[in-house]
């Protein structure tokens, strides 16, 4: 971490320490139980293939097929089911990152892996999430610093409050894990819509 990025983690942990409440660490519309875990689930995916990289040196293969199909569907439930639950299969057969997403694509639309690796060599795999990310954060928000970390380290709840009693040790343990919380809540809301938002690439 350089000096710079070490003053901006700095400030956003006192910031999230002395956040009376949620609302002081940005406005968000609560996402329903199954717009969540299907945002869960690609940010998941996300952070197993950006964690420890930098922008520039991965990209979310064939990611943005998911948001593409929620779109065809208008967003319904239905189809973010759908989408998170041949994710979650995919996980629990053992795959993870980009594997993770194309397993996810087979079970979904009965894509054969050599369709899929044909179809990544001329299609614009955007990689979306990156980008709505990027978009919606500065870099000294605490809700990106704990979003961030939690997605692409896959650090604890526990652990990231810890870290913040050290900077802030006046906050409780239980008063750390809760803004902790508030942070994953409102990034994943705020990270939701503006991939909703997002242009399609195939339309750019």
């Amino acid at each position: 971490m350089t000096p710079r990025q070490r003053r901006a983690h700095r400030t956003a942990v006192e910031r999230l320490a002395v956040a009376p409440r949620k609302s002081y660490l940005g406005r968000f519309t609560p996402l329903n139980t199954i717009q969540s875990a299907w945002i869960k689930s690609l940010l998941t995916t996300w952070g197993e293939c950006v964690g420890g990289k930098t922008s520039a040196q991965y990209r979310l293969e064939n990611c943005n097929r998911f948001i593409l199909k929620a779109k065809e569907d208008k967003w319904s439930d239905s189809q973010l089911s759908r989408i998170t639950g041949a994710i979650e299969q995919a996980r629990k057969e053992g795959y993870k990152g980009r594997e993770a997403v194309r397993r996810a694509h087979t079970i979904l639309w009965s894509v054969t892996l050599s369709d899929m690796i044909a179809e990544a060599g001329w299609r614009d795999d955007a990689d979306l999430v990156e980008k709505a990310v990027l978009q919606t954060f500065k870099s000294d928000d605490p809700v990106y610093m704990i979003g961030v970390n939690y997605y692409t380290t896959r650090a604890k709840i526990s652990d990231i409050a810890r870290e913040l009693q050290q900077a802030a040790p006046w906050l409780t343990a239980d008063k750390a894990r809760e803004r902790v919380k508030w942070c994953l809540q409102i990034f994943r809301a705020k990270v939701f819509l503006s991939v909703k938002n997002l242009p399609d690439p195939d339309n750019s």
